[in-house]
């Protein structure tokens, strides 16, 4: 894969190539252009070539007492700015005193010898046992020499670097700081993705103190921003709010080096906030501080996040805020059109007693959507057991349920309307949805397998069906009703072949067959995934956009399979788009990571 050029991004770069080119007076504009095609010429910003030095380890060893500057001469020669970069800091660490030297892109003397080129040239291609190899061959032919030292030491921290990496990347996490603690310089902020990785797995061993003194050793000695800031969402995977508080601070004041901007790293802390709070929204645990909630709204509209709304009308309708929720809703609507805002609006007018507006609310998506369909029930909810045509017509106890979305409410409901009046198709098969709602699906399977028989044999009373799908409402039977809340209790207990066999003879709606085909296709695609079959990923995930929307989870699932295609561009790309609607631990991880593969090697 081509790269592209990398640029100096930090002032210890620009500032000593300024110095070292500086430090050429000998060489004059016009004298500087006619290297361009010669041998060795590099071009380090647009219009200024430079001759360089030869390759490292040409025969010369580094003066007693002196740093092995041989590494840095190579990067140098190949314009590797960024590993150059790293070098001159790694050597000042050694040794605070220590200058690059003023040669460093000046013609050099070829010193006799054998030329070491090949072997760094292998090394900085990762083809490391072809370097290990070439370097044998060296020595047979060559009995009396001896690489230098520090190409050495670079091939065994890179070999120790890929070990490290193997590990992680295998998820043997005890191996990863195994092989760290035998090479602790292959975990430096030259070479930070092993640092990550180390934490990583302190974090996945639940040693969450030595993740945490990992994660701050990066933000306190690596200079870069950026690396400080993605130090942080990286750790957010495992350490608490306090603590990556605790990071945020310190990444933000200690050493600070030149031309560096921290104020990143506390907008990545702020960023984190936000997402947190939109999770607990998203998840509908515990409650929101005045201040919070007034935040996540401010974000939410800022991005007109039509998820973000759905999130806020599900924590409001769960307050019985119902103004509030219906308020969230159509802002979701109006941002994004879906079934999904619809089924909300529905609910958030049926908890206000609101049914005509429900309806309306529903009227669009009513017969193609089966989640507007299901909520259109808490407007004409089932009848099972309250007396027909003398029923209370205000909201019963189960509409009360569905409306705040309290599924053990709903049980607990039909289990009262069944002990007094018996069991009817209608509430078996809300029992049903009621446990998938509350991830209960063998359990929703039979219930629906129920229904399915009642109704079978029990009447439709008063003339006219009153099934969560009947005819009136949604263009589905009750059976068709019934035989797709089956089909979707086996897709949540993972049942994909065998429905996948049985969809074609399934009785059900082209609009249920579609839902059913759609998630089917979703869930063969994260098994292409899983088995590495990455063009299938591709080839479900298009399948599957013909059918309905692709979501956000199935998004980074196509995201991946692009990034590992090699596709990088198109990978950023797609995680960028997710990141950019909604920020989350998934997304950021995709854009960083495909970001570093395109710009870096690690």
């Amino acid at each position: 894969m081509m790269r592209p050029a990398v640029l100096c991004r930090t002032a210890l770069c620009r500032a000593t190539i300024a110095a070292l080119l500086a430090a050429l007076p000998a060489l004059a504009p016009d004298a500087l252009a006619q290297t361009g095609g010669q041998p060795g010429g590099r071009a380090l910003a647009p219009g200024v070539k430079v001759e360089v030095a030869p390759a490292p380890g040409s025969g010369a060893a580094p003066a007693p007492g002196t740093p092995d500057d041989s590494a840095l001469r190579y990067y140098a020669r190949i314009g590797d700015v960024e590993r150059l970069e790293a070098e001159i800091a790694r050597l000042r660490a050694l040794d605070p005193s220590w200058e690059p030297p003023k040669d460093l892109f000046a013609p050099q003397p070829v010193v006799a010898g054998v030329d070491e080129s090949p072997f760094w040239a292998l090394l900085s291609a990762g083809k490391l046992a072809e370097a290990r190899a070439a370097i044998a061959e060296q020595r047979r032919k060559s009995p009396n020499w001896q690489p230098s030292q520090k190409l050495l030491q670079e091939l065994d921290l890179a070999e120790g670097s890929g070990r490290l990496r193997s590990a992680s990347e295998t998820k043997r996490w005890q191996e990863v700081i195994d092989a760290a603690a035998a090479q602790p310089e292959a975990v430096t902020c030259s070479r930070l993705d092993n640092a990550w990785r180390l934490a990583e797995a302190y974090g996945e061993l639940k040693q969450l103190d030595r993740a945490f003194e990992t994660y701050r050793t990066i933000v306190t000695q690596c200079p870069k921003a950026k690396e400080r800031r993605d130090t942080l969402f990286k750790a957010s995977r495992y350490l608490g709010p306090e603590r990556v508080r605790e990071l945020a601070a310190l990444g933000s004041t200690a050493n600070p080096a030149p031309g560096e901007d921290y104020a990143t790293v506390r907008a990545a802390e702020a960023e984190l906030e936000t997402g947190r709070l939109l999770q607990r929204l998203g998840d509908g645990k515990g409650s929101l501080s005045p201040a919070e909630l007034a935040r996540a709204e401010e974000i939410v509209r800022e991005k007109q996040d039509a998820d973000g709304a759905i999130a806020l009308g599900w924590y409001f309708q769960g307050r019985r805020n119902y103004a509030q929720a219906q308020s969230w809703f159509a802002e979701a609507n109006s941002w994004s059109p879906s079934d999904k805002a619809a089924e909300g609006l529905v609910l958030a007018y049926a908890g206000a007693g609101d049914k005509a507006r429900a309806r309306e609310a529903g009227a669009a998506w009513k017969g193609k959507s089966p989640r507007v369909d299901r909520a259109l029930k808490a407007v004409e909810p089932p009848r099972g057991g309250t007396g027909g045509p003398a029923a209370p017509r205000g909201p019963s106890e189960l509409d009360l349920a569905l409306a705040r979305r309290d599924f053990a409410g709903c049980l607990a409901a039909i289990q009262r309307m069944t002990a007094r009046s018996g069991p009817t198709a209608e509430l078996l098969q809300q029992r049903g949805w009621c446990l998938m709602e509350l991830k209960r699906p063998s359990e929703a399977e039979i219930a629906f397998q129920e229904a399915q028989a009642l109704a079978a044999r029990q009447p439709a009373k008063g003339g006219a069906s009153r099934f969560r799908g009947s005819p009136l409402e949604s263009g589905a039977t009750a059976a068709q009703e019934n035989a797709y809340g089956q089909a979707v209790a086996r897709l949540a207990t993972g049942d994909t072949v065998g429905l996948t066999r049985d969809l074609a003879r399934s009785d059900l709606t082209p609009a249920q067959r579609a839902e059913i085909r759609a998630r089917l296709l979703g869930a063969e695609a994260g098994r292409a995934l899983e088995d590495k079959r990455y063009h299938d990923v591709l080839r479900l995930l298009d399948a599957r956009k013909e059918l309905e929307p692709e979501p956000r989870d199935l998004g980074i699932l196509r995201g991946w399979a692009l990034y590992n295609l090699h596709r990088l561009e198109d990978a950023y790309k797609q995680f960028k788009a997710i990141d950019d609607r909604l920020s989350t631990e998934e997304s950021r991880e995709g854009v960083t990571i495909t970001w570093k593969t395109i710009y870096h090697d690690w």
